[in-house]
């Protein structure tokens, strides 16, 4: 897999409307063959059934999903690795959502976008009706490929809010409270891992657009960093505008074996 941390994802109504399958995710990559590819394993996974799925057209539709969102964007082996050893999925969700950054460029346009200023706002409250005109923007740039009519328009603002309710940023159904879930340290790790395999430069590492999928700001990472530096899980200094990082793991895939070890 190529990593996608400086390239645009492609943008995918299909991905969103189908949704984050984060449950079914990690049971699939907890019997995923790291010796064979993409087609074989879900050739066989099709086979053993490891969600449990009650039937074949649910199956179907959710490695079809997975197919769609892993064939491109960064490596998935890290979290493979993760799933197969049994890393907790309220950590492993948010390693998860880091990917998106490079599967999902329609999520990751509304994150950045739209629900990260709101955020920055102080926005309590979103609604169905607030997220809409951003759609229409899209449809008007001709992001969304193929064209929307109204009624498209308003489901899909409704499957956004559905997308990042999974991940704990958003609760309610109508009315949509924006909530500030705490990214597991663990998590945050992994984000940090991925980007120092791909930025080398700190300045491009601190103002990398992928921190918005956690809804971190450059001087929140920065904090992420001094806590996890005290912590001794990375060694982390600033003197002026001189950074300067460690970290006690080679790589993403590294720090990944290191958890489940």
């Amino acid at each position: 897999m190529t990593d996608a941390t400086h390239s645009s994802p492609s943008p995918s109504l299909s991905l969103v409307r189908k949704g984050a399958f984060i449950e079914e995710t990690y049971r699939v990559f907890s019997q995923w063959d790291l010796q064979a590819d993409l087609r074989h394993n879900l050739a066989r996974l099709r086979s053993t059934n490891p969600i449990g799925a009650k039937n074949n057209s649910w199956l179907g539709e959710v490695l079809e999903t997975i197919s769609a969102r892993f064939s491109k964007g960064d490596d998935f082996t890290p979290l493979v690795t993760l799933a197969a050893g049994g890393l907790s999925l309220d950590t492993w969700k948010y390693c998860l959502l880091w990917h998106f950054g490079s599967t999902d460029g329609l999520y990751c346009s509304f994150i950045k976008e739209f629900l990260f200023p709101k955020v920055q706002e102080g926005i309590a409250v979103i609604t169905t009706q607030d997220v809409m005109p951003f759609v229409v923007g899209l449809r008007k740039s001709g992001v969304a490929r193929g064209g929307l009519s109204d009624a498209a328009v308003e489901r899909l603002s409704q499957d956004l809010l559905r997308l990042a309710g999974q991940f704990g940023f958003l609760e309610g159904k109508v009315r949509r409270r924006i909530r500030n879930p705490v990214i597991p340290e663990d998590a945050v790790l992994y984000a940090i891992y991925s980007l120092r395999d791909s930025l080398k430069n700190l300045d491009q590492f601190f103002g990398s657009d992928r921190w918005k999928l956690f809804m971190l700001q450059p001087p929140q990472v920065e904090q992420e960093l001094l806590n996890l530096h005290q912590f001794r899980r990375l060694h982390y200094e600033r003197a002026g505008s001189i950074r300067e990082l460690s970290l006690p793991h080679a790589n993403l895939m590294a720090f990944a074996q290191s958890l489940v070890a």
